[in-house]
C-alpha cells in the first residue's frame, strides 16, 4: 500500500453528514495539520473522531508542513464523502 493512509478507527455514530464548503474545508485541513505536527493522535469534527497519522519527523520543516498537509487532505476528503 506504500503511503496510503489507512483511517483507523472513524466513529461516526450520530454523525449527520453536513456538506462543508471550500473555506470549511481549508479550515479544518489547516487545523488537522496543525494537529498531526503536534503529534496529536485524533480530531473531531460534527461527532466524527478521526484517528490522525504520526507526524513526520525528518526533513525541513517546509516538508513536515506538507506532508501533514497531504494527510489532513486526505482526512477531509474522506470525511466529505461519508
Amino acid at each position: 500500500m506504500g503511503d496510503h493512509m489507512r483511517l483507523r478507527n472513524i466513529n461516526i455514530n450520530n454523525f449527520k453528514y453536513n456538506p462543508m464548503t471550500l473555506q470549511d474545508k481549508i479550515h479544518h485541513a489547516n487545523e488537522i495539520a496543525n494537529a498531526i505536527q503536534r503529534g496529536a493522535t485524533t480530531y473531531t469534527y460534527d461527532n466524527a473522531s478521526l484517528s490522525l497519522p504520526a507526524p513526520q519527523v525528518a526533513g525541513t520543516m517546509t516538508q513536515q508542513r506538507s506532508y501533514a498537509m497531504g494527510k489532513a487532505m486526505e482526512l477531509i476528503e474522506h470525511l466529505t464523502r461519508i
